[in-house]
């Protein structure tokens, strides 16, 4: 339940129109329903949840936050006047003192999701600075983290995943391999074929960065930490660390799964050159319904079907 509420409250903080849509019926409703409701507690109770709606919708816009505020006391102190309520304090002394109560909880709330989108914008420099951590350690898949960013995030658009579902995907595959980082580097550079003591070692690497980073609170709840786990998973239950399969196996690993392998089959490694495009698109139409999830390749087929080689990082225009 506390997962829900975070994940919705992060949904309203990261889209401002849904927040000023929620608060504008929000206050319609209350200004009216209480012009005919004769509970006062439920009247007060209603104008206080608006001024909390005013810290969530205007939590940039002082100006605006002021403006509604004043528009909020003004109206609650002259309905308290009529005889439904029979509410005859002072009508300045009353403004004045709401109007100060009111600013402060809605400027409370403006603070609060502030504090949040920078610890937000923190956790996003301490990412980039991992992954690059990782990818400095080989030349061949200085952008790997970049593009499988990318391309899940195309792909989650394509599925019509939610903005902030789509933004932590992106996350994610920027940090999906961050557990590289624990593998010697004689055998991340190996140039030849891995033993079987050797491929074990890179196995683990999905497990050591779920172990890195879990730690970090936002990046379990958001679902990151699962990426991580398991973007080696495979649809028919074969892959690792966890051998779990289809619907088990989390959306966002699902899409990381062809991501990752389409930029692997694409770019250069240290052990051999970037495979044909076409070769590396009928692979992955070839493996639907074993190693990948069929409906994330049918998402990814569009994508290229529509977009050709304008899909490439290198082709693709900044957003």
């Amino acid at each position: 339940m506390k997962n829900y509420v975070a994940n919705h409250a992060e949904s309203i903080i990261n889209n401002r129109y849904l927040g000023k849509s929620l608060f504008s019926a929000f206050f319609l409703a209350v200004f009216f329903t209480d012009i005919y409701i004769d509970n006062f507690t439920l009247f007060q109770f209603g104008y206080l949840l608006l001024c909390l709606l005013i810290g969530l919708a205007f939590w940039k816009e002082t100006w605006a936050r002021s403006v509604w505020v004043g528009i909020i006391v003004v109206a609650k102190v002259f309905l308290e006047q009529s005889e439904v309520f029979k509410v005859h304090d002072n009508v300045l002394l009353r403004i004045l003192t709401l109007s100060i109560t009111y600013f402060l909880t809605s400027t409370s709330i403006s603070f609060m999701i502030l504090f949040y989108m920078k610890q937000k914008q923190n956790t996003l420099q301490l990412t980039f600075t991992l992954a690059k951590a990782l990818d400095s350690r080989d030349h061949y898949t200085a952008d790997h983290s970049d593009n499988v960013a990318y391309y899940s995030k195309r792909i989650a658009e394509e599925m019509n995943l939610s903005k902030l579902a789509c933004e932590r995907i992106f996350i994610g595959g920027i940090l999906h391999d961050i557990g590289k980082i624990g593998v010697p580097e004689h055998i991340l550079m190996k140039p030849s074929r891995l033993t079987e003591e050797e491929f074990t070692i890179i196995k683990a690497h999905p497990l050591t960065g779920y172990d890195m980073l879990s730690h970090i609170s936002n990046f379990k709840r958001s679902g990151i930490l699962d990426m991580i786990l398991h973007h080696h998973e495979r649809f028919d239950g074969f892959g690792y660390p966890s051998g779990i399969a289809e619907n088990r196996i989390p959306l966002a690993a699902r899409i990381m799964a062809v991501a990752d392998t389409f930029d692997a089959m694409t770019s250069k490694r240290v052990y051999r050159g970037e495979l044909d495009i076409g070769y590396a698109i009928a692979e992955i139409q070839k493996n639907a319904g074993t190693q990948f999830d069929p409906q994330v390749v049918h998402a990814f087929i569009n994508i290229w079907n529509r977009e050709g080689t304008k899909l490439l990082p290198k082709y693709a225009l900044p957003s």
